[in-house]
C-alpha cells in the first residue's frame, strides 16, 4: 500500500491542478521527508508516534488497510489524540475512504486506505500561512476551511 499512497503523492497531490487554482492539492508533498508506518491500530501508532517524535521526518504517515474504523471512529480518535498533541506541537490529519473530502470539485482523498498524517503543528500553520499569502484557499469553502485549517490555528 505504501506504493500506492507514493504513487497517489506523485501523480495527484503533488501535480497542479486548475480547480486549485492552479496549485497541487498539496504544495509541499512531494518534498516532504515522510516516515511510512503501516498500522492494524492507528491508536496505538498515534501514541508510539508522538512520544518517540523525531524531527528527522516532516510527516508520518499511518496507514492500515484493515476496515476497523468507520469515518467517525477514526475522526474522533484524531480529534481525541489532537487534544492531547498540540500542546506538545504535534497535530494528526485523518484520511477516510468514506468520508470523502471535496474542495472546489476536486476529490481530496486517497481512497484506498485510511490515512493519518502527523507532523509539527507549527510548521504545518506556518506553511498555511504561506500559502493563504499566496491565494491557495481562494477557491476553498469556509467549510472546507474549518475543516482542514481554522481549526488547528
Amino acid at each position: 500500500m505504501q506504493k500506492e499512497i507514493q504513487k497517489w503523492i506523485e501523480k495527484f497531490v503533488s501535480k497542479p491542478n486548475k480547480l486549485l487554482n492552479g496549485f497541487p492539492p498539496c504544495p509541499y508533498a512531494r518534498t516532504a521527508l515522510i516516515k511510512y508506518v503501516e498500522t492494524d491500530s492507528i491508536a496505538e501508532s498515534l501514541a508510539d508516534t508522538k512520544n518517540n517524535w523525531s524531527d528527522e521526518v516532516e510527516v508520518v504517515c499511518l496507514y492500515t488497510a484493515t476496515e476497523n474504523y468507520t469515518p467517525w471512529t477514526l475522526t474522533r480518535l484524531v480529534e481525541i489524540f489532537n487534544s492531547e498533541a498540540m500542546h506538545e506541537d504535534i497535530v494528526a490529519l485523518e484520511d477516510h475512504p468514506l468520508n470523502e473530502e471535496i474542495i472546489n470539485g476536486t476529490k481530496m482523498n486517497f481512497g484506498q486506505c485510511s490515512l493519518v498524517l502527523v507532523q509539527r503543528l507549527s510548521k504545518i500553520n506556518k506553511a498555511s500561512h504561506v500559502l493563504k499569502e499566496k491565494g491557495y484557499y481562494d477557491v476553498w469553502s469556509k467549510e472546507n476551511l474549518d475543516d482542514v485549517v481554522n481549526w488547528r490555528e
